[in-house]
């Protein structure tokens, strides 16, 4: 006999085994399902290009369905560069203005190799749900998906262009100066200048750029900063004395050479000096061109006076060096010129040429030195200020002295346009000479010490004779070109005579033939 208990245990077990197949099927079921949608997901997403764009995507404004990443990147440029065309109205708080485009001001997509590659991976990356409703939205025409970018300028880019176009319309500071009063230094004042604030102005500009909507002609005010003088009234605290002057006489007419003294003079005027800083005249004053304020002007080349770019600097160069043997400045370089200048004694110059002569000096003091100098009438001025150390009772002075002459017996023959038989002496050339220069110094008057502060020798130049070679008949000017070559006297004397008489023969010819 069954008992009751055991009948209702078989139920449960029966209807347990029920339910783990019901189960079993159900997740089978659900297995089946899944797997099928993800094979449905798999066989759309594999449908698409991996490194093209699905349809219905842009880059800011740019539409680029259907696009590699190049060829994104190159539609979003192209848009970037008829953007690059617009104009900014830049305006200084005074109401100055200047117009920049963004292309010069260098503008850039700094955003677009990350905006590119999101575009490229738009419905492919991510679950495969969220990538099939994307492309089935894409396939159907409804996707309208943008990716943002930025559009910038850089301070880097953007700098030159402001200083450039907007400098101009800025105060520039000036430096302190100091002038003489008594013998005594006197400071002016400096005053700052205004310049371009290029981070502020540049976070103004992308302010208004940044989304590629700005119209042609945007006004855009840009910030400006002060800024100090290189030499500020601080700097020439402690330079108190004048230590030494030293005056030369350029003339003032209105030539080449007055331009040139001035302008040297201009350039080395306002330098100031450091303990121990060592300065050179010919980088002060260069580079001698046009632009930097120099003219044509004679000088001094191979013996003989020429026309150069900056003739007339050395005079400037030469008072500087008397200036500064006065205050007793240290000169570590020194050349004197080929031959003798009219503007100061033998062994008071000092020469600059090309990159080979040069005037240097270096500040000896513990103290700051400033050079000034002053072009007043005619008449060049070197002014050295320090803070003077050396005894009031102490004096000292230069003396130039000449140890012998040297005389040329060399002639130059020189080509000119005039007739052929025109002989005159140009130039009746220079006595050269040896010389060296003595500083003396003196204590309450009376002579402490002599010593030789340099020697020179000055060449000789000897006289230049001009000889005509223009002629119609162009074997004759041969002729006479080729005896000046030969720099002798009577040869080329021989060639005038022979061309004369040939000349003489040809004339009498015609003459009698007109009989």
């Amino acid at each position: 006999m069954t008992r009751p208990g055991t009948r209702k245990r078989q139920k449960k077990a029966v209807y347990s085994k029920k339910t783990v197949l019901l189960i079993a099927g159900l997740v089978l079921c659900a297995c089946a399902v899944i797997i099928g949608i993800n094979v449905m997901f798999y066989r759309t997403i594999s449908k698409y290009d991996p490194d093209i764009i699905i349809s219905g995507v842009k880059i800011g404004e740019t539409d680029v369905s259907g696009m590699n990443m190049d060829q994104a990147k190159e539609a979003v440029m192209q848009a970037a560069q008829d953007y690059s065309s617009r104009k900014l109205i830049l305006t200084l708080e005074d109401g100055q203005q200047a117009e920049a485009t963004l292309g010069e001001l260098g503008i850039s997509v700094p955003d677009l190799e990350s905006a590119v590659k999101k575009a490229v991976d738009y419905g492919k990356e991510g679950s495969m749900a969220a990538c099939y409703k994307i492309l089935k939205s894409a396939e159907k025409g409804e996707n309208n998906k943008v990716f943002p970018i930025t559009y910038a300028v850089t301070e880097e880019s953007a700098a030159s262009v402001l200083n450039e176009r907007l400098g101009g319309f800025l105060p520039q500071p000036e430096n302190a100066k100091m002038t003489q009063s008594d013998g005594a230094g006197v400071v002016t004042e400096d005053v700052p200048g205004k310049r371009v604030d290029v981070k502020k102005t540049v976070e103004s500009i992308n302010h208004e750029i940044v989304d590629g909507k700005t119209p042609d002609g945007e006004v855009v005010v840009v910030d400006t900063e002060e800024y100090e003088a290189d030499i500020t009234a601080a700097d020439l605290e402690g330079i108190t004395d004048l230590l030494g002057t030293y005056s030369t006489y350029y003339g003032e007419s209105d030539s080449g050479r007055k331009m040139n003294v001035e302008s040297g003079a201009a350039h080395i005027g306002g330098t100031l000096m450091g303990p121990g800083e060592e300065v050179s005249a010919d980088k002060l004053m260069a580079p001698y061109t046009e632009e930097n304020g120099y003219g044509m002007a004679a000088s001094y080349e191979n013996r003989q006076v020429v026309e150069s770019m900056g003739g007339g600097i050395c005079q400037v160069s030469t008072t500087l060096y008397n200036a500064l043997l006065l205050a007793e400045l240290e000169i570590t370089e020194r050349y004197a010129h080929s031959m003798q200048v009219s503007y100061v004694e033998p062994s008071m110059d000092a020469a600059i040429a090309d990159d080979v002569k040069d005037l240097k000096f270096r500040n000896n003091m513990e103290t700051a030195v400033y050079i000034e100098s002053v072009c007043s009438e005619g008449t060049l001025t070197f002014n050295i200020y320090g803070k003077e150390t050396r005894p009031e009772n102490r004096t000292i002075e230069y003396i130039s002295e000449e140890l012998g002459i040297v005389e040329s017996e060399e002639t130059l023959y020189v080509a000119t346009e005039e007739a052929i038989g025109t002989m005159y002496t140009q130039n009746n050339g220079k006595t050269g000479l040896e010389a060296q220069l003595w500083k003396v110094a003196y204590e309450d008057g009376e002579e402490v010490s002599r010593d030789t502060v340099n020697y020179s020798y000055y060449m000789a130049s000897g006289k230049t004779i001009a000889v005509g070679t223009f002629s119609d008949n162009a074997e004759d000017s041969a002729k006479i070109n080729a005896a000046i070559e030969t720099q002798n006297e009577d040869t080329i004397k021989a060639v005038i005579e022979e061309i004369q008489n040939s000349e003489s023969g040809e004339n009498s010819e015609s003459s009698g033939d007109g009989e």
